[in-house]
């Protein structure tokens, strides 16, 4: 498929866990394909490993340029479920400085930082998660570039300072 300079950026929904499925017959068609993914850290039966996955499950994102692509074929590639849509019945278009941004926090290939992704503010609370103190309500305070998070949890009647990983917390 021949492009001309002139992208746009859709979304397809996938079938579910045919990302990578819908990826390869997408670019075998000639589409730019793009599905950020991220490291997640998977606990099962006192195991944990690191499992690098979809960052939108079911989604992924189709450069092409609509003046020129036949882009209803796209609906019967292996793995898609179906082209988003916007209201005039054509692909609904995501702003190409999204993709810009996901890409720039990038680590590696395709794979986004976990830390880029973490929204917590300075002073907001949040639940650990694992550990002596899982359950506990924290205030955030920081994340280091281990993306470990820095924090003050009220214990014994004293803030004491901790840090632990980014998957051992979420907001409260």
């Amino acid at each position: 498929m021949m492009t001309h300079g002139n992208i746009t950026w859709c979304v397809a929904h996938t079938q579910p866990l045919k990302e990578s499925v819908a990826k390869h017959h997408l670019l075998d068609q000639g589409y730019e394909v793009y599905m950020p993914r991220f490291k997640k850290i998977v606990r099962h039966a006192r195991k944990v490993e690191e499992k690098i996955v979809p960052l939108f499950p079911r989604y992924i994102f189709i450069g092409m340029d609509l003046s020129y692509t036949r882009w209803r074929s796209v609906n019967g590639t292996r793995g898609v479920s179906h082209l988003l849509m916007s209201n005039d019945l054509n692909p609904a278009k995501v702003p190409t400085r999204i993709i810009d941004d996901l890409r720039f926090q990038e680590i590696e290939d395709g794979i986004v930082s976990v830390a880029s992704l973490v929204n917590f503010v300075k002073g907001e609370k949040i639940r650990i998660l694992d550990g002596a103190f899982a359950d506990q309500i924290a205030v955030f305070e920081s994340m280091d570039d281990k993306s470990r998070v820095q924090l003050l949890l009220t214990f014994m009647g004293r803030e004491v300072k901790m840090t632990l990983p980014i998957h051992a917390v979420e907001a409260a």
